[in-house]
């Protein structure tokens, strides 16, 4: 994804896509395809937040550290495995 293309998506787009990039992130086998997911998955979360949403934490360990994976886990349950946006 490029970043012109995240600047331009609309805020329910980049919902969207953090969820699906989440979610084929989290059942992805290989460690690459997880990790730039988790690396997806956070810039739509940083252009969110530059927007001016409250947007949670969702790397995977930082939830895990924090007992809190409650947002995190939602967006694996909207999310779409290899959904638009996704890696």
């Amino acid at each position: 994804m490029y970043s012109y293309q995240i600047e331009e998506a609309s805020d329910e787009k980049l919902t969207l896509w953090m969820a699906n990039a989440v979610r084929t992130g989290s059942d992805a086998l290989g460690h690459t395809k997880s990790q730039q997911n988790e690396i997806f998955a956070e810039y739509y979360r940083e252009e969110l937040i530059k927007r001016g949403h409250d947007i949670p934490e969702i790397d995977f360990w930082k939830c895990r550290i924090s007992g809190d994976d409650s947002y995190r886990d939602n967006l694996i349950d909207i999310g779409t495995f290899n959904g638009e946006g996704s890696f």
